[in-house]
């Protein structure tokens, strides 16, 4: 698979593996897709599910976060290879503040570090000054979401990810219960920010739509009929739908097909 991608497409390409069992399976994995023509390879220092070849019964558990991350199997790769190596999986054992990311990478003697859960608890751990109050994070980042209307179940998600052993205090129960994004911000005492955000963006919508309106009328045929049509799929059979009945009239009348343009509310 590597191989024909790398062949087939004009940008790099890269992959990312958990460790094996042992080293020296790893680093022969690993000098194997090395030979594919990859650019780089990410490894996560962690062991992955496997099945012993000598006995099928014999079922190794994947190691998770809770696991010490394996930093002299990363750098015995780093060592072995000559593509860049990023290293993975050092946010629970390492990375707490910007200084660690360097700490993670001497470790493992790699090229580079990818940071995945250090990130998701707290975003401003890339910040060299240091990390920002958690709190402070969290509403900046509820702003965001409300601004561009993310789906409340990820906003909720994520803040939970951030919130991690804070999740059994009052707030933390609120954000559990919350089933909207307006039930999010009174978990964080944002609830006056919802209002006016929602506000303006209703303002928006209406002037909008006004515009649009006065748009219509004045471009309006006389030859053109508008009316409201209200479609209830449970009124058509199976797989009809308006725009098929619309189609068979035009053949059956020999006139044009039918032209549609989708526009945006």
């Amino acid at each position: 698979i590597l191989t024909t991608l790398v062949k087939g497409i004009c940008k790099p390409v890269t992959c990312k593996i958990r460790i094996l069992p042992s080293v020296e399976d790893t680093v022969n994995l690993v000098k194997r897709i090395e030979k594919t023509g990859i650019a780089a390879i990410a490894v996560h220092g962690r062991k992955s599910l496997v099945l012993s070849l000598f006995c099928l019964l014999e079922r190794k558990k994947e190691e998770r976060p809770q696991h010490p991350v394996h930093c002299d199997v990363i750098k015995a790769i780093s060592e072995a290879v000559s593509i860049p190596v990023i290293a993975n999986g050092g946010s629970h054992d390492f990375i707490k503040e910007y200084m660690d990311i360097e700490t993670f990478q001497k470790a493992t003697a790699a090229s580079s570090v990818m940071i995945a859960r250090a990130a998701m608890w707290n975003p401003s751990i890339f910040r060299k000054e240091g990390l920002f109050p958690l709190k402070e994070v969290m509403q900046d980042y509820i702003k965001y979401a409300v601004r561009y209307d993310n789906h409340y179940t990820n906003t909720k998600y994520c803040l939970c990810q951030m919130l991690r052993e804070q999740l059994e205090t009052t707030q933390g129960k609120k954000l559990h219960a919350a089933q909207s994004a307006q039930e999010i911000c009174e978990a964080f005492e944002m609830a006056d920010f919802y209002e006016e955000t929602t506000a303006i963006f209703e303002a928006k919508k209406t002037s909008s739509e006004t515009e649009t309106q006065d748009e219509d009328d004045q471009m309006e045929d006389p030859d053109v009929i508008k009316m409201a049509v209200r479609f209830d799929k449970r009124e058509y059979p199976p797989q009809i739908t308006p725009k098929m009945y619309l189609l068979e009239w035009c053949r059956k009348e020999k006139h044009p097909q039918p032209v549609y343009e989708t526009v945006s509310q």
